[in-house]
């Protein structure tokens, strides 16, 4: 409700006082802060304290409780919202001895967060998730949790699971008897307020038996708010998406904590920075110790150390990648894709034919949308004007010997003003020289009408697919915080080693 004075469920001030009066458990004055549904953290946190003390916790879990329990009977829509039951599992743990109290103030944080998360993405998105963590540890030091990250990262809603539908069980069935007496007491006095009780015993059952489908599912859904949260404060990024992106990249699985610590602690994830893209990996000369964590030469691999850069003074195609770069043979089915097209001009910028033939491809399937190519590909406009694209799949053992890893984030520098994220898996290969340049006719062809049969490769059993995009807001739109113009300033300095480095490269976009 907006205003915190009006009683619920459409009684006047006058009844909702007696029936509280009445039936003596609650006083108006407990009831009337429930309905604060804006509460700010230091009124989080005094409830949360007090709902620690014995016997005053589920007075306060009354509080808001109530509040909640009848905006579900009254709404059907709130009853069918898993936000609606979020927030009441949250307060549910209030009841909960010991812990309980606790658990209810990071639960408020957490749903805050997440619930004004869901309106922003990218960057802004990552920069307050990473607030609401650090949110969350202050909480836990306020009100003496010793370790409070130790305490947050062991936590778990779904070991709650049984507790949590016992308690709210024990409250449906303890608001319906206190509804009874209300109903005993005023029936004779005033017939209309007994009518609306009935209704409202009604609509809570129907919340009781909603409660059986949507608990479990708001118990699922806070717990992957809190995943969220305990990831940014395990390592200072989305370790479960990142270990994901290391599997894809790397093909080594991760079948332990111990082999997640030991990757977060070796420094190998690829780190999610607070822009909400994929860090670059260090790629100067003066620091080959710490480009060893990340890269090795293997011989009979592509040498990314081949030489540094004259302009940035930078082994290029290694900033090119964020974490752990393996050297590996792409396997029996995998799938690579590579985007290509014809020279156009983005913003008033000459952008260069993009061939078909060459280093950099994305593994995996094709992105589906211009959007997702461009962000998570992290493809400058300047790399590549798209409109096309080749694909092909691995075909027994002969697959190429490539490169392979994460996707860094890429800044704007010959169109400035332009920032992609990255994060999804490219590979680093190369093609023999005769099927390169053939690659590179029957795509120039194939942009100028001509539909070639599909194209193999003798030495690697690669069988290539040429495609039309069809997209129409390839060019130009992504990424961008304010249009280029004249005035537009280079947002970071590796955006000239990137275009460098990473021109017409490709990566997978990971559902």
């Amino acid at each position: 409700m907006s205003n915190t004075q009006n009683p619920p469920a459409g009684w006047t001030l006058s009844h909702f006082k007696a029936v509280c009066a009445d039936v003596g458990s609650w006083t108006w004055g407990t009831v009337q802060g429930a309905f604060n549904e804006k509460a700010s953290i230091t009124q989080i946190i005094v409830d949360a304290v007090i709902g620690m003390i014995p016997l005053v916790g589920d007075a306060t879990a009354v509080r808001d409780l109530i509040a909640v329990v009848i905006g579900l009977a009254d709404d059907e829509e709130k009853r069918k919202s898993t936000w609606q039951w979020v927030l009441l599992v949250v307060l549910l743990f209030a009841l909960i001895p010991v812990i309980g109290g606790v658990v209810k103030g990071v639960g408020r944080i957490i749903v805050k967060v997440a619930q004004e998360a869901a309106h922003l993405a990218g960057a802004a998105k990552a920069a307050h998730l990473l607030a609401g963590a650090k949110e969350v540890i202050e909480f836990l030091n306020r009100i003496g949790v010793k370790n409070a990250e130790k305490w947050l990262l062991s936590l778990h809603v779904n070991d709650h699971l049984a507790a949590l539908t016992e308690k709210f069980t024990h409250l449906m069935v303890t608001l319906d008897k206190i509804l009874e007496k209300a109903r005993t007491k005023v029936a004779s006095l005033v017939p209309s307020l007994a009518k609306r009780i009935d209704s409202l015993r009604t609509d809570f059952a129907k919340v009781r038996e909603k409660g059986k489908e949507m608990i479990p599912l708001a118990v699922k859904e806070l717990d992957q708010k809190l995943r969220e949260i305990q990831t940014y404060i395990r390592s200072g990024g989305e370790t479960t998406s990142r270990l994901a992106l290391h599997e894809v990249a790397t093909g080594e699985r991760v079948v332990t904590r111990a082999d997640e610590r030991r990757l977060v602690e070796e420094g190998v994830l690829p780190v999610r920075n607070s822009r909400g893209g994929f860090s670059q990996n260090p790629a100067s000369p003066a620091k080959l110790a710490k480009i060893s964590k990340y890269y090795k030469h293997e011989p009979g691999y592509p040498d990314l150390m081949y030489a540094v850069d004259k302009e940035t003074q930078q082994y290029n195609s290694v900033a090119a990648f964020s974490g752990k770069m393996v050297n590996r043979q792409l396997k029996d089915g995998e799938q690579i894709f590579r985007f290509f097209g014809p020279p156009r001009a983005t913003h008033g910028v000459p952008v260069e034919e993009a061939w078909a033939g060459g280093a950099w491809w994305g593994v995996g399937a094709p992105p589906k949308t211009a959007k997702e190519w461009r962000e998570m590909a992290a493809v400058l406009d300047s790399f590549n004007g798209d409109g096309f694209f080749v694909t092909s799949k691995i075909v027994g053992s002969k697959g190429p010997k490539a490169v392979v890893g994460t996707v860094s984030e890429q800044f704007g520098s010959k169109i400035p003003g332009q920032y992609l994220p990255g994060g999804a898996t490219q590979a680093f290969f190369f093609l023999d020289k005769d099927i390169k340049e053939l690659l590179n006719k029957v795509g120039h062809d194939f942009i100028n009408g001509t539909r070639p049969a599909k194209l193999v490769d003798p030495a690697t059993g690669l069988e290539f697919t040429f495609h039309k995009t069809a997209w129409t807001d390839a060019n130009g739109i992504w990424g961008y915080v304010q249009g280029p113009g004249a005035t537009a300033v280079q947002t970071a300095r590796v955006g000239s080693r990137e275009q460098a480095t990473k021109k017409n490269k490709e990566v997978v976009i990971h559902p």
